[in-house]
């Protein structure tokens, strides 16, 4: 499906592929031959033409159409065949249901099912369904049109099946970036809160928290409590086996009476004996006769 304008819907197909020719009826060799060399002549002129909008070499590009590559939307715009996407979707143009394959008559639907690889006619119909602007959700209701005989139309709700991160930023970008700024700014967030009440908290444990095993202010706040609580016992638990170990639980608390005044003079008459005896017991004299 060429792109006249460069211009593409974002469900579109871009296909670049060698030239064929569909025959009906008897041919000579020499009308084959002429054949051949007229559709050789046609897909020379193609390569050019892709030549000059890609800027790519003839091995490149015979390259890219031997294997028939195939672009949907945006990936035509980012190989550079076509200028912009438009938002409108293929199958809603009245040209999707009035195209001819080899001299037949076809249809959009008809075209994806029969002709179109299965990967690719996948991004075909996720990004043939619109997210609705009014509601959160990833289902939608579809219209398209039905036989044009009659006139009937009929409403399909069909919900894409998202593979991948990247599938689903394909599909809803809109949605994706939305939730990438919520959790960029959550997690600002966070960490602005942790940096708050950082005062008194350990580095390692400020690091943990914000980066290796990530928590939120409060339940940092509530470990650091409860470490602060398991530390202040540890630190009373040691005083209390100090001083067992130093012996003062063993001092009493009742002061001392004193004696009294008969044990002092008792041991004052003590004092008075030893100190005769030991005199005597000094005195050279006391040993001669």
């Amino acid at each position: 499906m060429a792109c006249d304008k460069r211009r593409i819907a974002k469900n579109a197909i871009l296909m670049v592929h060698n030239p064929s020719i569909t025959l009906r009826g008897s041919y000579t060799s020499e009308d084959l031959l002429k054949l051949a060399d007229v559709t050789e002549q046609v897909k020379k002129s193609i390569a050019t033409a892709y030549m000059e909008r890609l800027d790519k070499t003839e091995e490149e590009i015979n390259q890219i159409m031997n294997v028939e590559s195939w672009y949907v939307g945006q990936e035509a715009v980012d190989a550079g065949f076509c200028d912009e996407m438009i938002e409108t979707g293929f199958q809603d143009n009245a040209f999707s249901n009035r195209f001819s394959m080899n001299g037949v008559p076809c249809g959009f639907k008809n075209y994806l099912e029969t002709v179109v690889p299965d990967n690719i006619r996948k991004k075909v119909q996720d990004l043939s369904i619109a997210l609705p602007k009014d509601k959160g959700t990833f289902s939608n209701k579809n219209i398209q049109k039905g036989s044009n005989i009659m006139g009937e139309e009929s409403t399909k709700s069909t919900v894409p099946v998202i593979t991948d991160a990247a599938h689903l930023k394909s599909v809803y970008p809109e949605f994706v970036n939305q939730i990438v700024t919520e959790a960029v700014n959550a997690e600002r967030n966070r960490l602005k809160a942790i940096d708050e009440i950082a005062s008194g908290i350990p580095d390692d444990v400020l690091n943990k928290a914000k980066y290796d095993e990530p928590i939120s202010a409060a339940d940092l706040a509530l470990a650091q409590m409860k470490a602060n609580s398991k530390a202040g016992l540890q630190t009373l638990n040691n005083i209390v086996a100090d001083l067992a170990d130093s012996g003062a639980s063993f001092v009493g608390s009742t002061p001392n009476a004193g004696t009294s005044e008969e044990d002092d003079k008792k041991a004052e008459s003590e004092t008075k004996v030893n100190g005769l005896a030991d005199f005597l017991g000094k005195d050279r004299r006391r040993g001669e006769k």
